[in-house]
């Protein structure tokens, strides 16, 4: 399992076929974007997914920057049969996850009042999407014999993720791993 992202691994953000940028002054938004807002980000970037050339011969999970503002960065993120990523959050972002292509299941863990957990999974197949408030704490797999695509997008820009893990069902926090613009950062 991947529990953190390296840094740069099939990285672009350049290039006027690959990198966009999308001014915060244009959309029907001002500031940092909600949830219904970062959807329909995910949800426009699908087609530009499916072409995404990192899918081709791609045997670990992999991640392309497409859009970013001052306040949101939408990815592309490739997952090859097998590809995961453990538990974690995204900080103090919101999120939204278009699937593309193929199917991906997410495991969501939510703390009870008692400190229990209670976990739900769900199968996310192409066209799927989905948003999740900041600190939503996830994992997602390639369960399927072929790759998956999935547009990814974090409001504010993703600056941390918390890793987790289940012990003895408890959600214990596990190592956070910080970023700037896209970087992993000491």
């Amino acid at each position: 399992m991947i529990t953190a992202a390296p840094a740069r691994r099939h990285r672009t953000v350049a290039g006027p076929r690959r990198s966009r940028r999308i001014d915060r002054g244009a959309g029907p938004w001002r500031g940092v974007p909600g949830q219904h807002q970062l959807l329909a980000v995910a949800e426009g970037l699908v087609d530009q997914a499916r072409a995404w050339p990192g899918l081709v011969g791609m045997t670990t999970r992999s991640w392309t920057l497409v859009a970013a503002s001052d306040t949101f960065e939408a990815w592309v993120i490739g997952w090859p049969p097998g590809g995961t990523i453990a538990l974690h959050d995204h900080g103090h972002s919101a999120a939204a996850v278009a699937v593309a292509g193929g199917e991906l299941v997410e495991t969501t863990v939510t703390p009870t009042a008692d400190g229990a957990v209670t976990t739900i999974t769900r199968r996310m197949p192409t066209g799927s999407s989905w948003s999740m408030a900041s600190r939503h704490v996830h994992d997602i797999v390639n369960d399927g014999p072929a790759p998956a695509v999935s547009v990814h997008v974090y409001a504010p820009r993703l600056t941390s993720m918390t890793n987790y893990r289940l012990v003895d069902g408890v959600l214990r926090p596990g190592q956070t791993v910080h970023y700037r613009l896209g970087d992993v950062v000491p």
